[in-house]
């Protein structure tokens, strides 16, 4: 409600060029009601009747009149001419708060006639506010009750428990991803079943084999796979760091295991050393010794994996037969 409106309001419907003397003029203030509960609408009506040309004004009003009532809505203004007598009245709905008698007193009231402006102040009779009564049919009165206690359900959990078992996912995947990496595994390998690490090193021993890498040009390739193999071998069975470490490192960590390597361990030493030399010094090595290197690295994997079966004697039968045939048949090509 924008109550600075209304005193332009009035002053542009209500006032008009007046030369004329005014004869008669009276102006009074009155309320609709003598007593209202607080808080209820009562109308406060301004009149002014008179003959003559003249105008009337009221001051632009915020949201209180003199008196202490609170304005509750727009005013509604009207006026008639009829021949040479003039009436004009404005309405505005009020109400006060304050219990006890009240009334308006000394509002000022604008009239504008012969080119000149009096202020005119009004009043009305008092009105009586009166607190609303107590309910008497009310034995008790009760205090508010407190906020009523739901329980929780299933979908406003939903979305936090689903939250955090995401959170727990992701920091899982975290740690296996760096302890893969660390390690220098497949990340996820743990879905698939892991094969033994003999089976994963005579496959690849086997492919050494196929694709005659013991016959090629390259030593250094040929043993860097070779050597490859049989310290990821070691690692994989007697759970030592051989893919890192020296060859005086891997020679030291097979002597401190509790395993017997006596019928080994010269031969692994050589195939380490040669290796060595091949990859770093630019050893050069014969066919002969590539392809006694790969049967003796057959030999070995089957000789130390895990025993499958009560018969510990049988380990590598069917490798020796593997071998003495490659021996054989290496004998006559020469």
């Amino acid at each position: 409600m924008n109550l600075k409106r209304f005193g332009f309001i009035a002053f542009s419907l209500l006032t008009f060029s007046a030369n004329a003397q005014v004869d008669q003029l009276e102006i009074n203030a009155s309320l609709n009601a003598d007593s209202i509960f607080v808080g209820d609408r009562v109308e406060f009506s301004i009149n002014a009747t008179g003959k003559g040309k003249f105008s009337m004004l009221i001051p632009a009003l915020v949201d209180t009149i003199p008196g202490g009532f609170h304005i509750l809505g727009e005013p509604f203004i009207d006026s008639t001419i009829k021949n040479n007598d003039r009436s004009y009245r404005v309405k505005l709905p009020v109400t006060a708060f304050n219990p006890g008698y009240v009334s308006v007193a000394k509002f000022p009231v604008l009239v504008k006639h012969d080119g000149s402006v009096d202020t005119a102040w009004v009043n009305t009779d008092s009105l009586f506010v009166k607190l609303v009564p107590r309910d008497t049919t009310l034995n008790d009165i009760k205090d508010i009750k407190p906020p009523i206690k739901e329980p929780i359900r299933f979908s406003e959990v939903a979305p936090w428990a689903g939250l955090g078992m995401l959170l727990v996912a992701i920091i899982a995947l975290l740690i296996m991803y760096f302890r893969s990496r660390k390690q220098n595994k497949p990340f996820l390998n743990i879905f698939k079943p892991k094969e033994p690490a003999h089976v994963i090193a005579l496959h690849e021993l086997m492919l050494l084999e196929e694709n005659k890498e013991w016959a090629s040009e390259n030593p250094k390739t040929y043993y860097t796979k070779l050597v490859d193999i049989l310290r990821t071998y070691l690692e994989g069975r007697f759970d030592i760091k051989a893919p890192e470490q020296t060859t005086s490192e891997i020679l030291s960590e097979l002597d401190r295991l509790d395993f017997d390597f006596s019928g080994y361990i010269d031969t692994f030493r050589d195939i380490l050393f040669t290796s060595d030399l091949v990859k770093f010094a630019k050893y050069t090595t014969t066919i002969e010794e590539n392809h006694r290197y790969l049967n003796f690295a057959f030999d070995f994997v089957n000789g130390t994996k895990p025993v499958e079966n009560s018969n510990e004697g049988k380990t590598q039968t069917d490798v020796l037969n593997k071998t003495e045939k490659n021996d054989t048949s290496t004998s006559d090509s020469n």
